[in-house]
């Protein structure tokens, strides 16, 4: 099935894209959540971030489809919450390091749709043309 087809230039999966896209969600909301406590000691950045993405991404790959969705829409919703409750609690230089992961989410998801589209695009060309619906026919 497509939803689990690298892009043609290597790129990731959709599966793969939204597991990459949760867990860099789960782990910014976890992270700026320890920021803003300020009663704790201010987290660190992993020393080996793309260590822990390869274990995550390992332990994606096994899950299926529908699992993988339910994390990242969970992962989406909240960032989105966080965002909305907890924005202002932020410092300046906290809500401008917190653009990088929107910015690489974005990135991705710009990636994925350009992937989506070249890929339907060559399920449409490969469909005979006996037997499909044109603009004539719904005339």
């Amino acid at each position: 099935m497509f939803r689990e087809c690298r892009g043609l230039d290597g790129t990731l999966s959709f599966k793969e894209t939204l597991a990459h896209i949760a867990f860099w969600e789960d782990f910014t909301v976890s992270f700026f959540f320890r920021k803003i406590d300020r009663g704790s000691c201010s987290p660190q950045p992993p020393q080996d971030f793309e260590k822990l993405s390869r274990e995550a991404m390992k332990e994606f790959s096994r899950l299926p489809f529908g699992e993988v969705l339910a994390r990242y829409l969970e992962a989406a919703g909240a960032m989105t919450d966080f965002i909305k409750n907890h924005w202002d609690d932020l410092t300046d230089r906290e809500r401008h390091d917190f653009w990088i992961p929107l910015k690489h989410r974005r990135q991705h998801r710009l990636v994925l749709f350009q992937n989506l589209n070249r890929m339907m695009a060559e399920k449409d060309r490969e469909q005979p043309l006996q037997g499909r619906p044109s603009l004539a026919s719904e005339a």
